[in-house]
């Protein structure tokens, strides 16, 4: 399972920081072919947009979801929850309302749609998380959204991961940050992934990509690449990876 960060920021990212650094809107690109959550400024890291057939969104917020972006992959089927997907619509777009728990194929993938700790303006949206399987590979993705709910828990069963992707909205300085509530700190992670291992739901020595970094909340990538311990990888655009 082939994982391509093709933008890795928060939606405070509008353009480069000063510092120079510049992080496009979260997006992955799974095996070139499967795509989670896509907007405008992902656009030009997808190298063949013939490729893509599947893409999947977490949730509605506009730092995540562009029709307009959407519409430019079509033909293509499209995966939301039920709760807005009857929203989605456009030449070339077929959409497939998600249910909790219910796993649908896509692009040679099984995909376990999961309610995440998060919110939208929509009133009666469910956010998402994904647990996706190939090849025996097993990967949780798990942004936006804050602590793992423990209805999640449950989804993800007794079988190990094999890696993990998680929202780090906000870095390891930041205590009082009212991003709490629907966003992790590193220090929020640690704690998951320690229990996470303990129980035997995620390999010892599996990868975990921190991803959906705040501009404002974080270090320059030099900085956090030197001071973030194994197993966590911070994630960059552009950068790729194997599980």
């Amino acid at each position: 399972m082939m994982l391509s960060f093709l933008g890795t920021g928060a939606a405070d990212w509008n353009g480069p920081d000063e510092r120079g650094e510049y992080r496009r809107l979260t997006s992955t690109l799974l095996d070139g072919r499967l795509l989670i959550d896509v907007t405008q400024t992902v656009l030009d890291q997808i190298s063949d947009r013939g490729a893509v057939t599947d893409v999947f969104f977490t949730h509605s917020h506009s730092d995540h979801f562009s029709i307009d972006a959407l519409r430019a992959l079509a033909p293509c089927r499209v995966y939301a929850h039920e709760s807005w997907a009857r929203d989605i619509g456009g030449e070339g777009l077929t959409v497939a309302p998600l249910k909790i728990g219910e796993a649908v194929e896509a692009a040679g993938f099984t995909v376990i749609p999961m309610p995440s700790n998060h919110s939208t303006a929509r009133g009666d949206e469910t956010t998402l998380h994904y647990l996706i399987e190939k090849d025996g590979k097993r990967l949780l993705y798990a942004t936006d959204g804050a602590w793992l709910l423990n209805s999640e828990h449950r989804i993800m069963g007794q079988k190990a991961l094999d890696g993990a992707v998680f929202d780090a909205t906000i870095g390891d300085d930041c205590r009082g940050d009212y991003r709490v509530f629907e966003h992790n700190s590193i220090d929020m992670i640690r704690l998951m992934v320690a229990a996470l291992v303990k129980t035997g739901r995620l390999r010892g020595e599996a990868p975990v990509y921190l991803t959906h970094l705040a501009r404002t909340l974080h270090p320059d990538q030099a900085t956090l690449d030197a001071r973030t311990e194994k197993p966590f990888v911070v994630c960059h655009d552009g950068l790729t990876a194997e599980i």
